[in-house]
């Protein structure tokens, strides 16, 4: 895993986005590392789990935009598609950065609920009651297959302990190894947790070692002054945060970015 996720990332350096450092970015504005409640037979807590990733509370819809935008789409498309979603559309968008607008667009009229709701999800993809309710159940439902790549995105930012992002690539490897071509995102969540709680069983170690497997320092140095749409008013630290939400981890093993700038 952690071979898998330093190529990914050593590839992630040659693209001119610097995604490990905007990942980072995201993670300081949007989420927040909070400690686990779950009870002590929770199956989190049998691998050592002390803390979960979780989207703040009252994060508003265009700092989400921005999140989304810079984790998964090319920086010469951030200001296109916003200025989509505001109605003024002065170039146009590649295939790409048109999927991202077209999520971002139909979340906009349903994010306040929709956003109450992650920030009160204190729960990860390891936890006994990942899935507790049937609102997300039914809002997962959606197959893992043609337009719906940025729709597993928009979930990873809102749900990052649980929600797995995925392009046409990683899902094929994912439908590969797992035999899940034609499920839905609830399958293949389902089915991911399911493998690597038997992976950490298989090969003794615990939630906490697996945060810290992902260590981007040592191949790109975080700096500020590389984020695409950064806030000048904003702390985003010296340093990458040691420990990684698992919808990070979890992808880096199966993800590794193309290094064209319009990928």
């Amino acid at each position: 895993m952690k071979q898998k996720i330093e190529w990914s990332n050593l590839q992630a350096i040659k693209n001119c986005n610097l995604y490990p450092i905007q990942e980072q970015a995201t993670l300081k504005e949007l989420w927040e590392y909070v400690p686990c409640t779950c009870d002590s037979g929770c199956t989190c807590k049998r691998f050592g789990c002390t803390h979960h990733w979780k989207l703040k509370k009252n994060i508003d819809y265009d700092e989400f935009v921005i999140g989304l935008l810079r984790m998964f789409v090319n920086r010469n498309q951030h200001n296109p598609v916003i200025n989509s979603l505001k109605g003024t559309h002065l170039k146009k968008l590649n295939t790409r950065a048109e999927g991202a607008f077209e999520v971002l667009k139909s979340l906009k009229n349903t994010w306040t609920q929709i956003s109450n709701e992650a920030s009160r999800y204190n729960k990860t993809l390891f936890c006994d009651d990942w899935l507790e309710n049937d609102v997300l159940k039914a809002r997962w439902a959606f197959p893992t297959k043609g337009t719906t790549i940025y729709e597993a995105k928009q979930n990873c930012i809102l749900f990052p302990d649980i929600c797995v992002p995925y392009d046409t690539k990683s899902l094929e490897k994912l439908n590969k190894a797992f035999k899940i071509r034609g499920a839905d995102y609830f399958e293949l969540l389902k089915t991911l947790r399911q493998h690597f709680l038997k992976c950490m069983e298989d090969n003794h170690f615990n939630i906490p070692t697996m945060r810290i497997l992902e260590s981007p320092q040592s191949v790109l140095p975080f700096n500020r002054n590389l984020i695409s749409l950064s806030r000048q008013d904003f702390d985003y630290g010296p340093d990458y945060s040691p420990e990684r939400p698992i919808s990070i981890i979890i992808d880096k093993c199966y993800y590794q970015p193309r290094s064209h700038p319009d990928e």
